[in-house]
């Protein structure tokens, strides 16, 4: 019951938001689908894109490179970043 009982106290403190602001919110939510979903797209084609192409797997030493070339590079900007803010 105690999910119930947040529920009702939830939406007892919440208002009815004002034209301007609902219309505001829907562009947003509307903006943000649009997006996602534009990238969900064109990530989906491009791996079709790939399933096509034939290509040999990577050796084990080439991903080891790159996963530590990846670790390096997030590392460096989230250094970079925490420098940045102070």
């Amino acid at each position: 019951m105690g999910f119930m009982e947040d529920l009702l106290r939830t939406l007892r403190a919440t208002k009815r938001p004002d034209s301007k602001t609902f219309k505001a919110s829907m562009r947003v939510v509307g903006l943000g689908v649009i997006i996602l979903g534009s990238i969900g797209y064109i990530f989906q084609l491009a791996g079709s894109a790939l399933r096509m192409v034939s290509v040999s797997p990577p050796s084990t030493d080439v991903l080891v490179i790159a996963f530590a070339a990846l670790v390096a590079l997030v590392l460096g900007v989230a250094l970079y970043v925490r420098r940045k803010a102070l």
